[in-house]
């Protein structure tokens, strides 16, 4: 190395140095903000993984180190068994290593800060064992966890928390199948030391706060800048796909409606009882739904309790006469008529097609609007469907 060359060290201070000033020093006389961060964090995929959420995630916590190249920042990339993992859009990464339970004991400040399970739809049973055991492991030593994707339910289903959140298309499923726990439509939500999150851009949300707190709020307000995101939605933050949020812009006595039949799909209300609750007549509501919508207030209603249903065919292991009690058929023949005649597929098809071992599928959620013809319509002056 000559004289005039700088050394290693040297030139990752002048690196450094020029980060601080692109994040920190666009007004000169502002003050330049010292980063001084030092985490690992542990991230487990699945197969079926989004990459979407991996990206999110991982990202937030690269930027810091970009920001400042002498922070002692570790995100370690790990699988089941040390193989490739496959995204869900068929994308492989290879991980750094095998997920081992002996990563996460901290005696003598080893192992990691954080350490993240971002699974995909479905989880194999030995894939779930060793998560699980990671997650008892991580919460006798106190480490923080989060987790998204099918490890959500594993986690709420195993006794791990009492309360969470997932991806809004998964969070009827969840409701059926771990009643003992409390699932709201959040970006995130604590508790104790595992935080469920919705996954997808909600995984830089949740690694926005985990940042805020771990080494400040202000470093997390540049990490924004950079990535050019305007705002951090915060754990309580509903998350914005809902059926519901799809219809924000129609009148609130229509919202209040459409409300009420998403919260009793299992037991549906007549229509003149939701009529009123809201303090309009039978036709009025109808007219509602016709000049909004373009369709009827039964046929909307039928359509909600079929994308229900969809979504525990395809995400739980339900019966099919569990799945057309809980979206308010009265038999399961009946159910399975209208299911076929509006998926063209039978409920059970469509559950072999959706399993993990034929390919990799998204939950799906159909919004059927109105002028469907395949919704039966009721007879004559008829108040309640006809299940």
């Amino acid at each position: 190395m000559t004289p005039d060359q700088p050394s290693r060290f040297q030139s990752a201070q002048g690196i450094a140095k020029m980060s601080k000033h692109y994040f920190f020093s666009e007004n000169p006389a502002e003050p330049k903000v010292s980063i001084d961060a030092r985490f690992e964090v542990h991230v487990l995929l699945t197969h079926g993984f989004s990459l979407l959420s991996f990206a999110s995630l991982t990202d937030v916590f690269d930027t810091v180190k970009l920001m400042n190249p002498l922070s002692e920042v570790q995100v370690r990339v790990l699988s089941a068994n040390g193989e490739e993992v496959f995204a869900r859009s068929g994308r492989r990464v290879a991980p750094d290593g095998a997920l081992e339970i002996s990563q996460c004991a901290r005696g003598g400040g080893a192992g990691p800060d954080l350490f993240v399970v971002c699974s995909g739809p479905e989880m194999g049973q030995s894939e779930q064992r060793a998560m699980l055991s990671v997650v008892r492991h991580c919460r006798r030593a106190s480490v923080p966890v989060c987790v998204m994707g099918s490890a959500v339910r594993a986690v709420a289903m195993s006794g791990h928390i009492s309360r969470g959140t997932d991806h809004w298309t998964r969070i009827p499923a969840n409701n059926e199948m771990a009643t003992q726990v409390e699932f709201s439509n959040a970006i995130f939500v604590e508790d104790s030391n595992i935080t469920c999150c919705s996954g997808e851009l909600g995984a830089m949300d949740f690694a926005l706060d985990w940042v805020s707190s771990r080494v400040s709020a202000n470093v997390s307000a540049q990490i924004r800048n950079y990535l050019l995101v305007s705002s951090a939605r915060s754990a309580n933050r509903t998350q914005t796909c809902t059926v519901a949020d799809t219809y924000k812009g129609a009148p609130k006595r229509l919202q209040i409606i459409i409300n009420m039949m998403i919260q009793n799909l299992e037991e549906p209300l007549s229509t003149s009882t939701l009529a009123e609750s809201v303090g309009l007549s039978t036709r009025q509501v109808e007219r509602l739904f016709a000049l909004h919508l373009s369709t009827s207030p039964l046929r909307f209603y039928r359509a909600r309790q079929l994308e229900h249903a969809k979504i525990l065919v395809e995400d739980t292991n339900m019966s099919m006469t569990e799945i057309a009690i809980a979206c308010g058929f009265s038999s399961q023949s009946r159910f399975a008529r209208v299911f076929r005649k509006q998926y063209g597929v039978s409920a059970s098809a469509l559950r072999s097609a959706s399993s993990p071992h034929a390919h990799t599928n998204l939950p799906g959620h159909l919004c059927v609007l109105g002028g469907d013809n395949s919704m039966e319509q009721s007879g004559g002056g008829r108040d309640a469907f006809d299940v």
